[in-house]
């Protein structure tokens, strides 16, 4: 039996052995929720013990499915990792930097002050409702392999360092990119530090006066104020 029909055996035993109801549909359906699963448990994974420590066969256990499907899915563990740094649910949107100079400066300006407080918001609710994600532990880790390093420093690099270069006063001014990265530092530490627990004061404040004094920093860095 192929790969293939070997992980269509195991969806169809998942689902207590009804393979004569089988149709595109339920696989459809099956195959969906598998890929969320998996999705789902490497997410943890990943940031409980990083990439180097994160075996496949962790995260299908986790995930209560077979190994196999990773590879059917994802294509194996870098593609799988690059899914969850995907998946970030703080991370903003591809900012279109080419657009900017086809603005006008209130406009622009505008619109990076609202993608600014979109981002603050979204770190907030994390703040609030979960640890840090792995792209955000993962700014801070020593420990990554250079893969895993390469393909965050790749999502910080499209995901948040243009939103925060385009909230800077003035645009391009002296140092931008470097009070991008220091804006980076200021909203993901924050929740990696309430994780690890370290700093008590820190980890129990409340999210929403956290995102105040949050807002004040980026402010400073930025020079919005």
């Amino acid at each position: 039996m192929g790969q293939s029909g070997r992980v269509d055996r195991v969806e169809r035993a998942a689902r207590g052995g009804a393979e004569a109801t089988v149709t595109p549909t339920t696989r459809r359906r099956d195959a969906r929720r598998s890929r969320e699963r998996l999705l789902a448990a490497a997410a943890e994974l990943f940031a409980e013990r990083g990439y180097a420590g994160t075996s496949l066969r962790a995260v299908a256990e986790r995930a209560g499915v077979d190994a196999a499907l990773v590879a059917r899915y994802y294509g194996g563990k870098d593609g799988l990792y690059r899914a969850v740094l995907a998946a970030d649910p703080v991370v903003s949107p591809v900012v279109d930097e080419s657009d900017e100079g086809h603005e006008a400066d209130d406009e622009a300006r505008r619109r990076a002050a609202d993608e600014l407080a979109g981002l603050l918001a979204r770190m907030v609710d994390r703040w609030e409702n979960g640890p840090a994600t792995t792209v955000g532990q993962n700014v801070f880790r020593c420990d990554l392999d250079d893969a895993a390093a390469a393909a965050t420093a790749e999502r910080v690099g499209e995901r948040v360092l243009p939103l925060l270069r385009a909230a800077a006063e003035p645009p391009g001014g002296p140092d931008s990119e470097l009070r991008a990265e220091l804006a980076t530092v200021v909203l993901l530490g924050i929740g990696v530090a309430r994780t690890a627990g370290t700093l008590p004061a820190l980890a129990a404040a409340d999210p929403e006066e956290l995102g105040v004094y949050a807002r004040a920093l980026l402010d400073t860095v930025l020079g919005r104020r």
